[in-house]
């Protein structure tokens, strides 16, 4: 064998020594990782007007005309809604639905004096689509007749987004026959009627109930709660809400009305039935009367510090394998390596 030939084997065995003895975690800053990104959910308001007008055609509703005003004041109040972190159907500077409808222009059919022939609903939610937010609506009476009524003709809808949080308005109205807004000025000293048809406030949480003596978890109604809100806190489908209930998919849910969300399950525990025993003297002075029996003398340990301070014993320190210790057995390796191939080729000179 050449000494050439054993060189490049050498040198081929250093290169494999020095590869190995790289640590792993080299790598380990090389790896990317990625985010969740948010689930594609339909929130533009178009796709919205088309859903609450899909809800309308299954019921034999004609469809909702969209209203470039409308439009207009439901994004506004939006992004109103948005900026203040707030759901509510107060707007800015404390205007109404109504009252915001009106002074957009619009040729606001009805008695102004009672907000007019309109409605307004409201919605957010974390990653909320249009759909679920169409579902949520016809979780109770108000809502669903802003979607359903018969007497109202045009919509508007908006959409605001902060983050994954979704905020969601429609206003529904009908126009006058004319075309043109009514003159109307307040009296003084009178509050405009907002007549919106879900004026109570929307619940964003919901005190459970706890199931009963027959297993039965039972629900009762507040107002502001809707459907959906009460099938997430539960952990239930609003449909084996309404399976459970016979109600049928255009059914609403009422303030006060009952609900029965699940069965089967373990009651409550019941408080027990024996009374409790007749407190007839303060706590204060219930207290157990004090002992009476002779002291018991202990002999007080006395501690005898020494004079000089205990000898600290010392650990002998712990070899450490550091990143130098490799370092020196690498640079051994290759010595040792380069020694060998000087050999190899001065024996192969001498043959």
């Amino acid at each position: 064998m050449s000494g050439m030939r054993i060189c490049r084997i050498l040198l081929a065995v250093i290169l494999l020594v020095v590869a190995l003895s790289i640590p792993a975690e080299a790598g380990a800053g090389n790896l990317s990782s990625t985010t969740a990104a948010r689930r594609g959910v339909d929130t533009d308001p178009y796709s919205l007007v088309n859903q609450v007008n899909a809800l309308r055609t299954a019921n034999g509703l004609a469809p909702y005309t969209a209203n470039p005003i409308l439009m207009s004041v439901a994004q506004a109040h939006a992004n109103h809604m948005a900026a203040t972190g707030s759901v509510s159907h107060t707007g800015a500077g404390g205007t109404t639905s109504s009252q915001r409808i009106q002074a957009a222009g619009y040729p606001l059919a009805g008695d102004l004096s009672l907000g007019g022939m309109k409605s307004e609903n409201i919605m957010a939610g974390s990653n909320l689509s249009v759909q679920e937010a169409v579902q949520a609506w016809q979780g109770d009476a108000p809502h669903l007749n802003t979607m359903l009524s018969a007497n109202l003709q045009e919509i508007g809808a908006g959409v605001a987004i902060v983050g994954d949080y979704v905020y969601y308005v429609i206003d529904c109205a009908r126009p006058t026959a004319s075309g043109i807004p009514q003159s109307y000025t307040p009296a003084p000293g009178t509050t405009q009627v907002s007549g919106d048809a879900d004026a109570a406030p929307l619940a964003s949480t919901i005190i459970p109930s706890t199931p009963n003596a027959e297993g039965k978890l039972v629900h009762t109604v507040r107002p502001g709660e809707t459907l959906w809100l009460i099938a997430i806190t539960y952990g239930v489908k609003i449909a084996e809400i309404r399976r459970l209930n016979n109600m049928a998919e255009a059914d609403a849910i009422y303030p006060g009305e009952k609900l029965l969300v699940k069965k089967d399950m373990t009651p409550a525990p019941s408080a027990s039935l024996t009374p409790p025993a007749q407190v007839t003297a303060p706590l204060a002075l219930m207290e157990a009367p004090a002992a009476t029996l002779p002291p018991i003398l202990l002999p007080s340990p006395s501690l005898e510090l020494p004079s000089q301070p205990l000898p600290t014993p010392t650990l002998a320190p712990v070899a450490a394998v550091s990143a130098d210790s490799n370092k020196l057995v690498l640079a051994v390796i290759v010595a040792a390596a380069l020694v060998l191939a000087a050999i190899f080729v001065r024996a192969s000179r001498r043959q």
